[in-house]
């Protein structure tokens, strides 16, 4: 019989397509296989790495059997293992197995949530998983939501929507020009894509006010009342406060009922930056800190940090669906449906038509782990990293810089000689040099920041598979790399005075 099949056709046969699903599978199963004992980062310079894919755009086929095995060779052994229990570096969770199934699943029905007849069951999921979200952080189950690339996209979702809702213009048809300049606050703590916000919310970069912080890195609440009044006073149309809900830095959570009651005296939306942190509202050691959440207008959190969904899953929420869909509400001629009746186009809620299923894998999990489960994860890792400090400060070599807020602990190593301690010349290029040498040692990763003008090893945890044991053991790498990092760094210092 005659074969009308292409030979443009991409697809594999059917038996070849399972084999070569069982190979991913092995891969996949032999990368978490010793996980604990894998070194977490290749330590190859940029050129080397370069050089495994400089190639030219090939033009003829090859076989996929041997691509995977390239694949496993040169992208699994040069990717940055955060998947470990070792790693703590930025806000970056391991993911979930649930998740990784799910991805798989939605790769291959390779929906588009944009419109409800794009994908009926990818829009009612994505809908249902923002209502647990904001039911799971203790925010109004009801508030509008769309699932984005994560907390910077989040933010800046909701922040043009507060720009829409406040300006007392028409600013989507005529622009920031056709009224008074205006601002929006946050404390000197909040995380730069809330400044990239403002720059591409055509307000410039200026018009977000960074207001000083307390000494546990809260918004001075006195200094920001006293800005708006002063902006007021000048000319300015003051908009939107912004509450950290977790720092990137230290994890510090603004006091977000007393924003909420600025915010209403003066006029303002509340937006919430929790990507990090909002999960956490819903454990006994969080929920204190986030009393007043909601109160927000609108909240930005990740589920790709302390909900461990695998990369990419922000969300958004605003309770007022109506301010979020008047934002962003474009329908085109070619979107329109012929029978609209109770479809949910997403399209119509934000930036983007074209996204993947990022619902699935967020579903998948709550379904098969449940709310408690995830809680008590979120839990763990607020005691271990408070473990972890407490054997800081119980060591008389590492110092804390910070309190230790959620999962964040921020100290520096300062050598067991206490002529150095105070030697802050000596231990911030210790410090930065420590960070190297752990990132060529590959045992543990961890990432830095400055805190007081001091350089600090930092340590954040949103990663379910770290215990008590880990962090122990992560001390003792440590001592290991720093005592070693003082000592040639200390014999140079020396050999350059002789």
């Amino acid at each position: 019989m005659h074969s009308n099949k292409r030979s443009e056709n991409l697809d594999f046969p059917l038996e070849e397509l399972r084999e070569r699903l069982y190979d991913a599978v092995d891969m996949v199963v032999g990368l978490y296989d010793g996980i604990e004992q894998k070194k977490l980062f290749a330590s190859n310079s940029p050129a080397e790495v370069k050089a495994l894919f400089n190639e030219p755009l090939p033009s003829s086929p090859s076989d996929i059997g041997s691509l995977l095995q390239r694949v496993e060779r040169d992208v699994f052994k040069h990717s940055t293992l955060n998947i470990s229990p070792h790693f703590y570096a930025y806000v970056v969770s391991g993911g979930n197995h649930a998740g990784l199934v799910a991805e798989l699943l939605a790769s291959a029905l390779n929906q588009n949530p944009g419109k409800w007849n794009l994908g009926a069951a990818a829009v009612e999921l994505e809908l249902r998983v923002v209502r647990w979200i904001a039911e799971f952080i203790g925010y109004d189950p009801e508030a509008a939501g769309v699932l984005v690339s994560g907390g910077s996209a989040a933010n800046l979702t909701c922040l043009k929507a507060a720009r829409d809702f406040k300006a007392g213009f028409d600013i989507r048809d005529s622009g920031a020009r056709a009224g008074a300049p205006l601002t929006m606050y946050v404390s000197t703590e909040g995380h730069s894509c809330l400044t990239k916000s403002a720059d591409m919310l055509g307000l410039g970069k200026e018009s977000l006010r960074k207001i000083p912080v307390k000494e546990d890195f809260t918004i001075d609440l006195e200094l920001l009342e006293r800005a708006i009044l002063e902006d007021k006073a000048a000319g300015f149309v003051p908009i939107c406060i912004i509450g950290n809900g977790g720092t990137v830095n230290t994890g510090a959570v603004d006091r977000l009922a007393l924003l909420a009651g600025i915010a209403l005296r003066h006029n303002m939306w509340f937006h919430v930056d929790a990507a990090y942190g909002g999960p956490a509202a819903s454990t006994p050691s969080g929920r204190e800190l986030f009393a007043g959440l909601k109160l927000a207008d609108s909240i930005a959190t990740d589920a790709h940090k302390w909900l461990y969904a695998p990369y990419e899953a922000g969300v958004a929420l605003v309770k007022n669906k109506e301010a979020l869909r008047s934002s962003f509400s474009m329908m085109a001629d070619y979107l329109r449906d012929v029978d609209g009746t109770g479809r949910h186009d997403s399209t119509e809620y934000n930036f983007e038509l074209s996204r993947n299923f990022k619902a699935l894998k967020v579903w998948m999990a709550f379904k098969a782990y449940g709310a408690e489960k995830i809680r008590a994860a979120i839990e763990g890792n607020i005691q271990v990293i408070q473990h972890f400090a407490h054997l800081i400060e119980a060591t008389p070599d590492f110092e804390m810089l910070a309190p230790a807020s959620l999962s964040i602990a921020c100290f520096r190593y300062r050598t067991g000689d206490p002529q150095f301690w105070n030697d802050e010349a000596y231990l911030s290029p210790l410090n930065k040099k420590i960070l190297r040498e752990l990132e060529l040692d590959g045992r543990v990763f961890l990432s830095g920041t400055v805190i007081h003008g001091k350089q600090a090893l930092r340590t954040c945890l949103v990663n379910h598979r770290t215990e008590t044991a880990h962090v122990e053991y992560l001390l003792r790498i440590l001592r290991e790399v720093g005592q070693s990092s003082h000592t040639s760094l200390h014999r140079v210092e020396q050999e350059v005075a002789m």
